[in-house]
């Protein structure tokens, strides 16, 4: 048989196998790994779920206030876990290390019980785990785990503080002063109007009110100014309108301008800033301002 023929043969061969349904060997496909910045994402987005289920399955049986902040656990986790993208499944329902494909993928697994003390350790953990995240990336990526540790560490406290308690906060503190010229004009301007909101505040208060909202004003006066005065965006003075209509005007305006604070932080961790441990300690203290001027925190502080 000639080279030619003997080659014929053999793709008629191959053509006959294949139509009887026996297939030739090939390497099967290759299964892309994900990077550092996706198995971060993944990781935080299962905790996130985690968090949502355990808290929808708390037992809520020892109060109202117990099972309220339950509630907001689990809303808020499930905000974060849209966020962050959700957890990638082989199939609907399926966790992300499922091996096997159930008899039906259509009926999910019911929640496993968990107890509201299981739900707070899961709390701390994430928020720890989450902050690690934020201070190792930045972009948007980092500017949402930022928001969710900071999310995490006030939700510990209110459950910490329904079970009666203590909780494991991470670490909170006023931005320092900066040295000249290193704060940005946006990050300089967003500061300075919420300087200005305080100021008002304690122009209109009296007693410990007063002293709280004048000592922040001062504290935040110190970082709008290490603007580089070519750069300086700030204004004599701002609109502060906005909550005239609340029912106590001076806490609204007080929480908002706080609210700012936050943002402004929040969105520095998006940069390659040095120090971004101060500046996440700066917007999660921020964060506990905003709730001492009883102004009720987001599911993404920072970010909504």
């Amino acid at each position: 048989m000639s080279g030619r023929r003997a080659l014929g043969a053999a793709l008629l061969a191959a053509l006959t196998l294949t139509g009887c349904g026996v297939r030739l060997e090939t390497p099967p496909p290759e299964v892309p790994a994900a990077d550092a910045v996706e198995e971060a994402r993944q990781d935080a987005a299962l905790v996130a779920a985690q968090l949502r289920d355990a808290a929808g399955a708390a037992a809520t049986d020892d109060g109202a206030a117990l099972g309220e902040v339950l509630t907001t656990v689990e809303e808020a986790s499930a905000e974060h876990h849209e966020a962050l993208g959700g957890v990638w499944e082989p199939w609907p329902g399926a966790g992300p290390e499922a091996t096997a494909y159930p008899e039906d993928p259509t009926t999910p697994a019911p929640a496993a019980a968990a107890t509201p003390q299981e739900v707070l350790d899961l709390l701390e953990e994430g928020a720890a785990s989450a902050r690690e995240d934020a201070l190792a990336h930045d972009g948007e990526l980092g500017q949402l785990f930022a928001a969710v540790a900071i999310s995490r560490t006030w939700l510990a406290a209110d459950l910490a503080r329904a079970l009666s308690v203590d909780s494991e906060r991470l670490p909170a503190a006023p931005q320092p002063a900066p040295e000249p010229g290193t704060v940005d004009a946006e990050t300089s301007r967003a500061v300075d109007a919420a300087r200005y909101a305080l100021e008002v505040v304690a122009a209109r208060s009296s007693g410990a009110q007063r002293e709280a909202a004048a000592a922040r004003a001062e504290q935040l006066a110190l970082v709008a100014g290490a603007v580089d005065p070519e750069e300086d965006e700030r204004e004599v003075a701002y609109d502060v309108s906005d909550t005239a209509e609340a029912e106590a005007p001076e806490r609204a305006l007080a929480g908002a301008a706080e609210l700012d604070v936050l943002g402004a932080y929040v969105a520095l961790l998006g940069r390659p800033v040095e120090d971004r441990e101060t500046v996440l300690d700066a917007a999660t203290y921020a964060a506990g301002q905003v709730r001492s001027w009883d102004t009720a925190l987001p599911a993404l502080p920072g970010l909504s």
